[in-house]
């Protein structure tokens, strides 16, 4: 992908993703069809979560292409404000999760088990992570935290 400055700079933007989105749709494909193949319950959940996924990266995808030709997305201190305190307490139950998450990971014995529980714990973990960029999104609005 080129660099482009200015105007086609967004053009290009929309393309690339334009572009990823057919991707993903196919992505959902493939682990549909890889699903009515098997009766494994190990493998249909992976790829039931790689389908989930992809349908939520699909729809991230479209917000963006949106927020480029429709209507630019925003985000005032006012409407921070009126859920941060819900944010925080779901931040707290994130964090224990998280801690739960780890030390099943590090019980588990079988490697089918390891995996699932690795992929809970890193998922939650990526949920702590969009929470804390939200905060950080916050903070740049408040000075004073």
């Amino acid at each position: 992908m080129t660099r482009t400055k200015g105007p086609g700079r967004v053009e290009e933007m929309i393309d690339s993703l334009r572009e990823w989105q057919a991707i993903e749709r196919k992505a959902m494909e493939q682990t549909a069809e890889i699903m009515e193949q098997t009766s494994n319950p190990f493998i249909r959940i992976i790829m039931e979560i790689i389908r989930q996924d992809s349908l939520m990266h699909h729809r991230v995808q479209q917000v963006i292409i949106d927020s480029l030709t429709r209507e630019s997305v925003t985000l005032t201190p006012e409407e921070i404000g009126e859920v941060w305190d819900k944010v925080e307490e779901h931040d707290e139950t994130e964090k224990h999760v998280i801690e739960i998450a780890q030390t099943l990971k590090d019980r588990a014995w079988t490697p089918i088990h390891k995996q699932l529980l690795d992929y809970l714990l890193t998922d939650e973990k990526k949920h702590d992570h969009l929470l804390e960029q939200l905060g950080e999104l916050k903070k740049g609005m408040y000075p004073y935290g």
